[in-house]
C-alpha cells in the first residue's frame, strides 16, 4: 500500500516567519534573481551561481530557472523553496 496525497504539498507566503520582504512581483508567478538576492541579503552573483553553477569553483546548480533573454526567472513554488533553504543554512550558523 503507498500514501498518496490528495494535493501536493506547497508553500505558501504567508508560512515564512520573518514574512517575505517582497509585496509586488515584477513577473507575476515568478521570482527574479535581484528579487530573490534582496529577499535573501545575498548578491545577486550568488543566486545566479546557484541558478548555473560554477564549475571552477565546484558549484553545482541548486535552483531552477526560465532564461528570458538575459534575465533568469525563477517559478514561484522553487522560489519559496530556496529561500526557506537559505533561511535554514543561515540559521545554522
Amino acid at each position: 500500500m503507498t500514501l498518496a496525497l490528495s494535493h501536493p504539498m506547497t508553500i505558501k507566503p504567508e508560512d515564512f516567519d520573518p514574512p517575505l520582504k517582497r509585496k509586488d512581483a515584477a513577473v507575476p508567478y515568478y521570482w527574479t534573481v535581484d528579487e530573490l538576492a534582496e529577499e535573501l541579503g545575498v548578491s545577486a552573483r550568488k543566486v545566479q551561481m546557484d541558478i548555473t553553477g560554477y564549475e571552477k569553483l565546484k558549484v553545482q546548480a541548486k535552483l531552477k530557472a526560465i532564461k528570458a533573454g538575459s534575465f533568469f526567472l525563477i517559478a514561484e513554488q522553487d522560489a519559496f523553496e530556496y529561500i526557506r533553504q537559505q533561511r535554514k543554512l543561515k540559521s545554522r550558523s
